[in-house]
């Protein structure tokens, strides 16, 4: 019975450790110590140009993610054209929370880059994460858990 509720516990306190960031179109959840910070795009007055910042400050990389809102529906093709990678490169479709889309890593010079385009329905949101090609495993069970939260926020 003490095993039990320990476990309980144990498992109450590490749920409690995350923290859900709402923001115009979607929300997110991220663990303790986690940061973020907004950058204004060129049309601040539209919620849809910030680019969110998240990080652990006594981390080694930044997980950058953008929403852009489509005229019309978003189809798996239009988003494949949408990377940046080689149509001879498969990518597979995958989801991720509410979101669906491709992933795609891959090291330039000293920097490892795993990115994200992904869609629901017409909202786009193009995801970046970067670190030292040396630090790729450290952080990343934690940028796929929150990646994997994203939930959409009803307008």
């Amino acid at each position: 019975m003490k095993t039990l509720l320990a476990i309980a516990i144990f498992g109450i306190t590490a749920a409690s450790n995350a923290e859900t960031l709402s923001f115009p179109y979607f929300r997110i959840e991220v663990g303790d110590g986690w940061v973020h910070n907004l950058e204004k795009g060129p049309q601040a007055h539209n919620a849809m140009a910030n680019l969110v910042n998240i990080y652990n400050p006594n981390g080694i990389g930044i997980l950058k993610m953008q929403p852009y809102s489509a005229p019309d529906f978003v189809s798996r093709e239009i988003l494949r054209n949408l990377t940046n990678v080689d149509l001879s490169t498969p990518l597979i479709w995958q989801d991720w929370g509410d979101y669906s889309g491709y992933q795609y890593d891959y090291s330039e010079g000293d920097t490892f880059y795993r990115q994200w385009w992904l869609v629901n329905e017409r909202t786009i949101m193009l995801i970046v994460y970067d670190s030292d090609t040396e630090s790729t495993d450290i952080e990343n069970d934690e940028i796929n858990k929150i990646v994997n939260s994203i939930t959409v926020n009803k307008r």
